[in-house]
């Protein structure tokens, strides 16, 4: 998801705050494993920090603004004193938002993502900080006059609150549009080290991975960081290994292999030589003495029970973050599945370990490598997708439809899952008996045992998850140029190049006819428009949409009006201002929406255009025109020809 869609979801959301605060680290303390419990924007003001959010750092020096989603684990390690404002909030969609938005908050919801800034005008945002807390603090010691209605005042602050909270997001929308915070040669090199530390890491691999030379590496990690890369990756392996002894029974060689070194025998002088101390005397003093307890969120100033300067959170950690919500659990289910993943994960990248070092994988290469370990009996082939090639099953027979779930009915295939606002189509009644509801729940799709999942999500780092449970196809759904290279592209792919085929010749020979007399009725330069109107805002549709855009632009013909700027048509949806209703509104209009003809013809607005005023106007609900698969376009094309042919005849 690029800015601008970020920024059209935090125009439509609703926002509460639930909890404003401050806090102090003095030199050398730490924040380690805080679970947010919401999403939050954490701003270090004054000193030099590393700042870890799951497995990616960023290095703070003075002012540092991060956006952290929730269930994400954060471990703040201070080298100054550390002032850390956090605000908790929640942002969630209403339900008569369009689907589009919720699909985005579903596929991609920008408020669980992290990223980071260096204000351009930091005590700006520091004084606006300030005044929020001091607002949120008289909320929360209840400072109310005693005169005054009490419930009212409280309201009144929270209301302050929230305003003051907006201007704080647009000030930092507005620096991540201008000065978007691309890693350091620094953090690019903790990134790099954090995802390879166990295997055999070089001065000249890093600077091969970063195109500088070692030296200059090595001279500007160390200006930053205090230390040598290689020194860093000691270090941050010992770490590691102080948690795994205090937290796990596993062996001493269990744990020197599992953080890089192979060789017991120099895993203990390099332990001893960082510490002080044996590995085994360490387990002694410190095993169970408080290190598997999470930060609490009352006291953020909590220092380590042992003296660790660096924190990974390893890939175990992330799965289980990412399924269970960031909650420390017995084991469970949902633990298992965990487990499985990160199982598989390790197999992935196993196969592309050398002697020389564990080297990143991309989505689409972690999914061969998935794929050429299938069972000899079940014929693979390739097939292109929007993150490249991909070994798919030839004869797919248990297919997850996560996204395209009409293409894949329409294709005489029952697929195991799909996904609720899918589900939810009115032209599918009927024909989803043991399609399974998964939405994003890999748990679910772990155990219905597809053999093939399909998503319109092109994002490698969701495309990895789902690839660990079987071959994935990425198609976003604008990938098509029209309706029957959709039905070629699913008929190659579900191994039904017959029946995607006999459809089109079908479909094609209904709607020609269809074309023909909506043609015919049409005069020459007489405009349709497409649009939705819901809670006083109004949006356009083009050709690549639901709500009747593929029907009546790419089927039957029709044209838009020529004052609508092309970049609006060319966009899944446009929003734009209720002034410019008149000069984008065509002879005649499809209106998705909740209101009648007659509620629409008295309001001032659009009662005044002559295509509701005339009755030009084709009405009906957001669960009739979302839907543009295949079968609702079957479901909806004859209402739409019929509705403009009945129309025409009133000129």
């Amino acid at each position: 998801m690029n800015i601008s869609e970020e920024i059209q979801l935090w125009n439509q959301v609703v926002i509460r705050v639930l909890d404003i605060r401050v806090k102090r680290l003095g030199r050398g303390d730490e924040i380690r494993n805080y679970v947010t419990p919401a999403s939050t924007f954490m701003f270090v003001a004054n000193g030099r920090a590393e700042l870890w959010v799951n497995d990616e750092v960023w290095l703070s020096e003075r002012f540092h603004l991060i956006h952290i989603g929730k269930g994400q684990r954060i471990t703040v390690q201070s080298t100054d004193f550390l002032d850390i404002y956090m605000i908790l909030y929640n942002a969630s969609l209403p339900a008569s938002a369009l689907r589009e938005f919720h699909m985005m908050m579903q596929t991609d919801n920008p408020f669980m993502k992290s990223w980071a800034v260096s204000p351009s005008e930091p005590l700006v945002m520091l004084e606006r900080l300030e005044t929020m807390l001091s607002d949120w603090q008289q909320i929360d010691n209840g400072q109310i006059d005693k005169e005054k209605d009490m419930k009212d005042v409280h309201e009144l602050r929270r209301l302050k609150a929230k305003g003051e909270f907006i201007r704080f997001v647009h000030a930092a929308l507005q620096e991540r549009m201008e000065l978007a915070h691309a890693p350091t040669l620094a953090e690019q090199v903790v990134r790099y080290i954090a995802r390879n530390y166990r295997g055999m890491i070089s001065m000249e691999q890093l600077a091969h991975q970063m195109n500088y030379t070692p030296q200059y590496v090595s001279r500007k990690f160390k200006e930053q960081m205090g230390c040598s890369p290689l020194d860093y990756t000691i270090r941050l392996r010992i770490d590691l290994a102080r948690n795994l002894l205090c937290d796990t029974e596993a062996t001493l060689q269990e744990i020197a292999a599992y953080v890089g070194y192979p060789d017991t025998v120099y895993f203990n002088r390099m332990f001893k030589k960082q510490t002080g101390i044996t590995p085994g005397e360490y387990r002694r003093q410190y095993q169970f003495v408080g290190s598997k307890d999470t930060m609490n969120w009352t006291d953020l100033s909590i220092v380590a029970p042992h003296p660790a300067m660096y924190h990974l959170n390893g890939n175990d950690i992330h799965y289980q973050l990412m399924l269970d919500g960031g909650n420390d659990m017995a084991m469970s289910k949902k633990n298992m599945l965990a487990m499985t993943l990160l199982c598989l994960t390790m197999v992935t990248s196993a196969c592309g370990t050398s002697s020389e070092g564990t080297k990143g994988t991309s989505g689409a290469a972690k999914s061969d490598q998935l794929n050429a370990e299938a069972p000899a009996n079940i014929e693979m082939r390739t097939i292109k997708t929007a993150l490249g090639d991909v070994e798919v099953p030839a004869h797919p027979q248990r297919v997850a439809a996560s996204a395209f779930l009409g293409t894949v009915l329409a294709l005489d295939v029952q697929p195991v899952a799909s996904d609720f606002l899918l589900m939810e189509s009115p032209y599918l009644e009927g024909m989803l008996d043991g399609v399974t509801n998964v939405g994003d729940s890999l748990e679910a799709l772990v155990d219905l045992k597809p053999d093939l999942i399909i998503t319109n999500i092109n994002k490698e780092e969701t495309v990895d998850k789902y690839s660990l449970i079987a071959p994935t196809v990425a198609m976003p759904y604008n990938s098509f140029e029209s309706i029957q290279e959709e039905m070629r592209y699913f008929g190659d792919l579900l191994d039904k190049k017959d029946v995607a085929e006999q459809w089109i010749t079908d479909f094609e020979s209904r709607t020609s006819k269809l074309h023909d007399e909506v043609q015919a009725v049409l005069d020459e330069g007489e405009t349709v428009s497409i649009m939705q109107e819901y809670d006083g805002k109004v949006f356009l549709f083009g050709p690549k949409s639901g709500r009747g855009g593929r029907i009546m632009y790419e089927i039957l013909g029709a044209n838009p009006p020529a004052t609508i700027p092309e970049h609006m048509l060319a966009e899944s949806f446009y929003e734009f201002s209720l002034e410019l209703l008149p000069e984008y509104t065509g002879d005649y209009l499809v209106l998705t929406t909740e209101s009648t003809l007659e509620e629409l013809q008295a309001d001032p607005i659009w009662g005044n255009l002559p295509a509701i005023r005339d009755g030009k106007v084709f009405l009906w609900t957001e669960s009739q025109s979302w839907f543009r698969d295949p079968i609702a376009v079957e479901g909806q094309i004859d209402n739409l020809a019929n509705w403009i042919l009945e129309a025409a005849k009133t000129k």
